[in-house]
Protein backbone atom coordinates (compact mmCIF):
# COMPACT_ATOMS: atom_id res chain seq x y z
CA UNK A 1 0.00 0.00 0.00
CA UNK A 2 1.64 3.45 -1.42
CA UNK A 3 1.48 6.37 1.55
CA UNK A 4 -1.57 7.66 0.46
CA UNK A 5 -3.90 4.95 0.70
CA UNK A 6 -2.18 4.34 4.02
CA UNK A 7 -2.91 8.00 5.60
CA UNK A 8 -6.49 7.68 3.90
CA UNK A 9 -7.01 4.73 5.51
CA UNK A 10 -5.78 5.51 8.61
CA UNK A 11 -7.42 8.89 9.33
CA UNK A 12 -10.87 7.58 7.60
CA UNK A 13 -10.58 4.36 10.77
CA UNK A 14 -9.85 7.49 13.13
CA UNK A 15 -12.13 10.02 12.22
CA UNK A 16 -15.28 7.99 10.54
CA UNK A 17 -16.48 6.96 13.97
CA UNK A 18 -16.48 10.92 14.95
CA UNK A 19 -18.94 11.34 11.90
CA UNK A 20 -16.11 13.49 10.09
CA UNK A 21 -15.18 13.09 6.59
CA UNK A 22 -11.05 12.84 5.59
CA UNK A 23 -9.84 12.86 1.99
CA UNK A 24 -6.68 13.89 -0.57
CA UNK A 25 -6.65 17.09 -1.81
CA UNK A 26 -7.26 20.54 -0.37
CA UNK A 27 -10.80 22.17 1.40
CA UNK A 28 -13.94 22.23 -0.18
CA UNK A 29 -16.10 24.71 0.25
CA UNK A 30 -19.47 23.04 -0.48
CA UNK A 31 -18.54 20.82 2.79
CA UNK A 32 -19.99 22.78 6.04
CA UNK A 33 -19.28 19.95 8.33
CA UNK A 34 -15.95 20.08 10.04
CA UNK A 35 -13.73 17.79 7.28
CA UNK A 36 -9.56 16.53 7.12
CA UNK A 37 -8.09 17.02 3.87
CA UNK A 38 -4.33 15.78 3.66
CA UNK A 39 -2.02 15.90 0.87
CA UNK A 40 2.02 15.20 0.18
CA UNK A 41 4.14 18.24 0.01
CA UNK A 42 7.54 16.20 -0.65
CA UNK A 43 8.74 13.18 -1.77
CA UNK A 44 13.04 12.82 -0.70
CA UNK A 45 14.97 9.73 -1.28
CA UNK A 46 17.95 10.38 1.75
CA UNK A 47 20.86 8.19 3.59
CA UNK A 48 22.72 7.39 0.55
CA UNK A 49 25.08 4.31 0.27
CA UNK A 50 26.88 2.80 -2.57
CA UNK A 51 25.00 5.50 -4.25
CA UNK A 52 21.48 4.12 -3.64
CA UNK A 53 19.13 5.69 -1.46
CA UNK A 54 18.04 3.63 1.52
CA UNK A 55 15.48 6.08 3.27
CA UNK A 56 12.66 7.82 1.44
CA UNK A 57 10.84 10.94 3.25
CA UNK A 58 7.67 12.05 2.72
CA UNK A 59 6.08 15.44 3.92
CA UNK A 60 2.71 15.01 4.45
CA UNK A 61 0.36 18.19 5.52
CA UNK A 62 -3.05 16.98 7.30
CA UNK A 63 -5.94 19.90 7.75
CA UNK A 64 -8.54 20.26 9.60
CA UNK A 65 -11.66 22.75 8.37
CA UNK A 66 -14.29 23.47 10.71
CA UNK A 67 -16.66 25.89 11.90
CA UNK A 68 -15.23 25.44 15.80
CA UNK A 69 -12.01 25.43 17.33
CA UNK A 70 -11.00 21.28 17.25
CA UNK A 71 -8.20 20.90 19.65
CA UNK A 72 -8.93 17.90 20.33
CA UNK A 73 -9.35 16.73 16.98
CA UNK A 74 -5.82 17.95 16.79
CA UNK A 75 -4.72 15.63 19.33
CA UNK A 76 -6.46 12.38 17.82
CA UNK A 77 -5.08 13.16 14.36
CA UNK A 78 -1.72 13.66 15.97
CA UNK A 79 -1.76 10.25 17.66
CA UNK A 80 -3.30 8.23 14.61
CA UNK A 81 -0.95 9.50 12.09
CA UNK A 82 1.97 8.54 14.72
CA UNK A 83 1.03 4.86 14.17
CA UNK A 84 2.08 4.80 11.14
CA UNK A 85 5.80 4.07 12.20
CA UNK A 86 8.51 6.04 11.23
CA UNK A 87 6.00 9.27 11.20
CA UNK A 88 7.05 12.79 13.28
CA UNK A 89 4.92 15.63 14.20
CA UNK A 90 7.32 18.75 12.66
CA UNK A 91 5.20 21.80 12.90
CA UNK A 92 1.55 22.92 13.14
CA UNK A 93 0.05 26.02 12.57
CA UNK A 94 -3.95 27.72 13.69
CA UNK A 95 -5.37 29.86 11.01
CA UNK A 96 -8.94 31.63 11.08
CA UNK A 97 -9.93 31.36 7.51
CA UNK A 98 -11.70 35.54 7.33
CA UNK A 99 -13.33 34.65 4.03
CA UNK A 100 -14.76 31.39 4.75
CA UNK A 101 -15.67 32.03 8.32
CA UNK A 102 -13.41 28.55 8.80
CA UNK A 103 -10.92 27.69 11.59
CA UNK A 104 -8.07 26.04 10.23
CA UNK A 105 -5.62 23.74 11.64
CA UNK A 106 -2.47 22.70 9.72
CA UNK A 107 -0.32 19.95 11.06
CA UNK A 108 3.11 18.77 9.26
CA UNK A 109 4.79 14.93 9.63
CA UNK A 110 7.70 13.57 8.49
CA UNK A 111 6.92 9.64 7.30
CA UNK A 112 10.38 8.19 6.95
CA UNK A 113 10.33 4.72 4.90
CA UNK A 114 12.82 2.42 4.05
CA UNK A 115 13.86 1.98 0.70
CA UNK A 116 13.44 -1.67 -0.67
Amino acid sequence: MDIIETIDTTLSNTITPLDIQSFYGWYDKDINETHVTFILLSDTDEDYSDDEAETNTQLVQVDIWSKENMENLKKTIKDAMKTLGNCRYIDGRDFYEKETLIYHKALRFYIDREVA
